[in-house]
This record gives structure tokens, C-alpha cells and sequence, in this order.
């Protein structure tokens, strides 16, 4: 279950058996649905919030998220699975500007020479082009080109930056192994040794943007800032990040919404995304 004002927290011991309620509680609620007269299920507040949760760019600078709510975020994200429940992810709160600020001229610096530079044209138009409107396809062109679109990591007042910046660390020597004289080998009989950290950070970070949602704060995730090596080695330095043990993959944004952002861009319903035990062969449910 998502942290949400209508619930009250679980707290020490009392964690697994409230979950499990909660969870329990979910189940019965399906189970309902489809032995009642409905033929389809409604949507819970978990799956609710998972799609109403948007990207939001545009701040409310005035004001600002307190730590004990920022703390509840993280606390769920560290309830996100990974491999032998090693949870190989260290998060680090940012609330110094200069250092905002540092991160978020990275990401605007390597956007212009990706975007503006690097990516042909109709590249971005062909990547933008589940966005009708031409004029808004254009205008978001060039957002992007001038590196705009990231001018809110940077945290400024004056361009609605986010008042808060996660950076999310992961450890390289993860191998999905409890073992620790087989950590850092490079993997175990073929495994890859990064990859189960990787995929372990990317759960934590969507479980406290789930969780940033259901609170009613705002979040956006990203990465170009730290999709270069030398950007990584920048981060590191700056904030102290032991690496290459830990290597920082992720950052997320907080902040309530400066408007409330409710549409967003069109999903691929289940029929065109998913298969029945082999490629090619559509999934689909009886409606």
C-alpha cells in the first residue's frame, strides 16, 4: 500500500501484520468486484494513484516540503524488493542550493549538447510526435534544445525550481549473492554484477514517487546529469560519493505543484503491449 494522508503509518513491529492487512484488504475488494454484477474491476486508490502520478517541472517555490514527510517518501522506497533483500541504494537529500544548483547545470549543460547538438531534427520530432499539437510539439522542441527543461533541478525561485533534490546511489559490488567474499567479483557463475543493483534502484525510486503522489507532492525523475561519465565523476566528487563502489543512477525532484497537472500523454493499453506465452500472440481480458 502507498503512504496516503487517510492512513495512519505502521510503525515498528506492527509494519508487516499492518501491510499485510492493508494488502488483504485490496484483495477482498477485487475478489468483490468480479463475483458482483461488474465486468470490469474499478480502479483502487493504489492503482489510482499510479496513474494520476504526472511529471511535474513547475514548482511552487513558496512552498516548501518538510523533512518528516521527506523521510516518509524514502521510507517507502526502501520497501521496494531487491535480491536477497540486500537493498544496495543509499539516497542523499539535497537541500543546499549552490549543490542544486551544481547538479542542475550538468543536466542543462548535457541536455544542449544532446538535444541541441547531437540528436538530428527529426529525430526529436519523430520522438515528440505523440504530441498533436504542432505548435506544442515545437515549443517543447525547443525547451528541449535550449536545455530549459531541466532548468528545475536547479531549484531557483524565479524558473518554479523543486525546493528538493534526491540523488540515488546504488553498489556496484551488488551481485545478488549474501556471500561477501563473492561480492565485487564481477558476478557469480555469469551473473552481471551492477544489473541487480540497477533494477533494485529503479523500484526504490518509483516507490517514493508513487509515495511523493499520494501525499499530493510533486516529483520528476532524472538521469541525463548522470548519464555521462564525467558528469558521474563531477557528482561524485561534489557530494562525496564513494566511487566506483557506489555510483549515483537517479534524482528526483520534490515540491508541490506550482498548477495541478492532471492530463498527460496517451498509454498503450494492455493489447498492444503484452503477449500470451509467445511473442507476437496478443494478450487480451474478457471485458
Amino acid at each position: 500500500m502507498l503512504l496516503s494522508p487517510t492512513h495512519e503509518p505502521c510503525i515498528g513491529r506492527h509494519t508487516v501484520q499492518c501491510t499485510s492487512y492493508l494488502l488483504k484488504a485490496d484483495s477482498r475488494e477485487a475478489q468483490s468486484a468480479i463475483s458482483g454484477s461488474k465486468t470490469t474491476l474499478e480502479d483502487n486508490e493504489t492503482i489510482r494513484t499510479i496513474k494520476e502520478r504526472r511529471a511535474i517541472r513547475d514548482y511552487d517555490a513558496s512552498h516548501d516540503v518538510p523533512d518528516e514527510l521527506i523521510y516518509k517518501i524514502i521510507e517507502a522506497g526502501g520497501y521496494a524488493p531487491s535480491a536477497e533483500n540486500q537493498q544496495p541504494w543509499r539516497v542523499i537529500v539535497i537541500r543546499n542550493k549552490e549543490i542544486q544548483r551544481f547538479i542542475g547545470q550538468l543536466a542543462v549543460d548535457r541536455t544542449v549538447l544532446l538535444f541541441g547538438r547531437a540528436t538530428p531534427r527529426q529525430e526529436l520530432e519523430r520522438r515528440l510526435s505523440y504530441i498533436k499539437s504542432k505548435v506544442s510539439r515545437e515549443r517543447t522542441i525547443e525547451i528541449l534544445i535550449s536545455g530549459r527543461r531541466f532548468e528545475y533541478i536547479k531549484g531557483e525561485p524565479a524558473t518554479n525550481g523543486a525546493p528538493v533534490l534526491l540523488v540515488l546511489a546504488v553498489d556496484q559490488t551488488h551481485v545478488g549473492n549474501s556471500q561477501a567474499t563473492l561480492r565485487g567479483t564481477g558476478g557469480v557463475y555469469g551473473w552481471s554484477s551492477p544489473r541487480h543493483a540497477v533494477i533494485a534502484g529503479g523500484m526504490m525510486l518509483q516507490n517514493m514517487a508513487l509515495a511523493a503522489a499520494s501525499m499530493g507532492i510533486g516529483s520528476c525523475v532524472s538521469s541525463v546529469q548522470l548519464d555521462h561519465f564525467d558528469d558521474v565523476g563531477a557528482v561524485c566528487e561534489k557530494l562525496g560519493i564513494p566511487y566506483p563502489h557506489w555510483v549515483p543512477i537517479l534524482c528526483l525532484t520534490l515540491g508541490y505543484a506550482l498548477e495541478e497537472r492532471t492530463q498527460g500523454p496517451l498509454r498503450q493499453p494492455p493489447e498492444e503491449i503484452a503477449f500470451l506465452n509467445h511473442w507476437g500472440t496478443p494478450f487480451s481480458a474478457k471485458r
